[in-house]
């Protein structure tokens, strides 16, 4: 916040990053727009298919002045800020140069009130320039004094003319934020109200805006996405469809304003269909694509102090380029993600097309170390990928909704992160993979999911299936705690149930494992306290798989001792999609598809 002592405070460069972020918006409704009228030509595509293509493209028209106000308000507002930039820089610099100047006035006023109190003023110079008085010396330093007053009297006022100017830019960049030519009838709106209001009050509300309005305000308010965010799946499914053109099973105006303008709502909102999301989080996907540019920019022009830095930078880069890759196949509908937050590290990918075909839905929740890295290389989709790929109708979720344990260093004590650390050379997170409290956590967000997911029609009546590797099946089971229910679930060395879980009736559970690392854990009681799959009644179990390497070896003494490596391997081995692993996954291939 800026002061009267101070009217130059504030951040050009963030201002304008707020501009630009407005600009890209407004960019990827003009593709999406570009998009819609090329989809008739491209009547072949499977992902306008899945949308109602015909439908949707013969509404472009109707929603073409909707889809237009809304660029037009996103190009004010990124006007606007990028005029008050400027003009808070401008500011600055004014604001810079005359304290340098009032300083400089200052010391000169000093040096003369300090050359008056002190200089000899009588006998002065000799034959015409004798002042023998001194007079005239005295008047010379008197007029400096007075000169130097002047110019800090001076000084002062344009400091008051650049307050004013300050004043000027605030007012004028409200106006043309938030004016009701930008807004319209969202202006109403205002930070207060939307702050104490509840998130269904929200979606209510929003219900009643005229749909250029509803899409101007949800693309232009963060505060309201975020707090929308909230509201019951339930209630969510309720108000999008009274959205709904009466009558029609297309997506209303309104709804595809909604796409087009708040997709950072649209696509993270439980209870709304997964077809939505998916075409929201594909505009997410191109916003992301452009701050990614950007901060490649930022990196190639950084300069390197040392040989450490420049690693650094080479191995931020590559991680930059694989998210570009794989966020630029979601920009082409080759990736479909039904959910996506990068920076809560939120990313759900589907997989498969829901439609009324749909007879299986899976759900596969990955274990310890999960991140969204190993979204970008597909090393988390190739099991679940199988079986869609063999059938058509079945649809599966790739989930990871938040952090998993070891993703990063984890909520724990510093004092045990750091010894596991040490310990164990991975990251001090991966405690957290036995954790109950945790667990606890994680399940209620699984949960959530999974009540939205069975809110869309096309897959309300999908058999339910949950895959969980490793400490995917605490996931799982927790969620189950939490009301969540399958089918059946799937445990591929999954590595414990909470203490309070009690198997569903209504549930079969099974497990697939290797003898690998986790079993060897199970087997000392320290996972999961010993309540695993194997010693569980609720859990169907065979045979333990052999895996293509032998699991014993010999040691240095000539004794016959598990390898750590195989065991280690047997463990990813059991959630893949390789050759190694055909047996498990046409084992399991027959328990679903009975």
């Amino acid at each position: 916040m800026w002061t009267h002592a101070h009217p130059g405070l504030g951040d050009p460069a963030g201002i304008l990053h707020e501009a630009r972020t407005r600009q890209n918006k407004a960019a990827a409704l003009r593709a999406m727009q570009t998009s819609l009228a090329g989809a008739r030509a491209d009547a072949g595509s499977a992902e306008w298919s899945a949308l109602s293509r015909d439908a949707y493209v013969a509404r472009l028209e109707s929603i073409a002045p909707d889809v237009d106000l809304l660029i037009r308000g996103l190009d004010a507002q990124a006007d606007a800020l990028g005029r008050y930039s400027v003009e808070v820089e401008q500011i600055q610099e004014l604001a810079v140069a005359l304290e340098s100047q009032r300083l400089a006035a200052q010391m000169d006023l000093m040096t003369s009130q300090r050359e008056l109190s002190t200089a000899h003023l009588g006998g002065g110079g000799e034959g015409f320039f004798a002042d023998p008085t001194g007079e005239k010396n005295r008047a010379r330093i008197e007029g400096l004094i007075t000169d130097e007053q002047s110019r800090l009297a001076g000084l002062a006022v344009q400091a008051e003319e650049l307050i004013h100017r300050r004043y000027a830019a605030d007012a004028a960049c409200v106006q043309g934020l938030a004016s009701e030519g930008v807004l319209g009838a969202t202006a109403q709106f205002t930070a207060a109200a939307i702050s104490t209001a509840t998130p269904e009050t929200l979606l209510a509300k929003l219900a009643l805006l005229p749909e250029r309005d509803l899409a101007v305000l949800l693309a232009t308010h963060p505060d309201l996405v975020k707090q929308a965010l909230g509201a019951d799946p339930a209630a969510v499914q309720t108000w999008w469809a009274s959205l709904a053109a009466p009558g029609s099973t297309e997506l209303s105006a309104a709804q595809l304003a909604l796409i087009g303008g708040a997709p950072a709502i649209v696509g993270t909102l439980n209870g709304l269909p997964a077809l939505v999301r998916v075409a929201a989080n594909r505009l997410n996907a191109g916003t992301r694509l452009a701050e990614i540019d950007a901060e490649v920019d930022t990196l190639a022009r950084s300069p390197m102090p040392s040989i450490e830095a420049y690693y650094e930078r080479t191995d931020k880069l590559a991680e930059l380029e694989k998210e570009r890759v794989y966020l630029q196949r979601t920009v082409d509908g080759k990736n479909q993600l039904y959910l996506y937050d990068r920076a809560e590290s939120r990313i759900v990918e589907m997989l498969g097309t829901p439609s009324a075909d749909t007879q299986h839905r899976v759900t596969y929740v990955p274990g310890t170390m999960s991140n969204m890295a190993m979204f970008y290389d597909g090393s988390v989709q190739d099991f679940s990928a199988w079986f869609v790929k063999r059938h058509p109708d079945t649809v599966a979720f790739v989930y990871k909704d938040g952090l998993f344990p070891g993703d990063t260093d984890g909520p724990l004590g510093d004092d045990a992160g750091y010894w596991a650390e040490k310990a164990l050379g991975t990251p001090a997170g991966v405690l957290d993979a036995n954790s109950a409290d945790f667990a606890e956590k994680a399940g209620q967000t699984l949960a959530d999911f999974e009540t939205g997911v069975v809110l869309d029609p096309l897959l309300a009546g999908a058999e339910k299936t949950a895959f969980a590797h490793s400490w995917g099946l605490a996931d799982v089971t927790s969620a189950e705690s939490h009301g969540a229910t399958y089918d059946s679930v799937v445990s591929l060395s999954g590595a414990w149930m909470p203490e309070d879980w009690a198997p569903n009736p209504a549930t079969t559970y099974s497990d697939y494992s290797y003898w690998d690392a986790l079993q060897v854990a199970q087997g000392t009681g320290v996972v999961g306290d010993g309540n695993n799959p194997r010693s569980s009644e609720a859990f169907e179990v065979g045979e333990y798989y052999q895996g293509p390497d032998p699991v014993m070896t010999r040691d240095w003494y000539g004794r016959t001792v598990p390898d750590p490596g195989v065991l280690l391997d047997n463990h990813n081995l059991v959630a893949t999609d390789r050759g190694a692993n055909r047996q498990v996954l046409e084992d399991i291939e027959k328990e679903m598809y009975k």
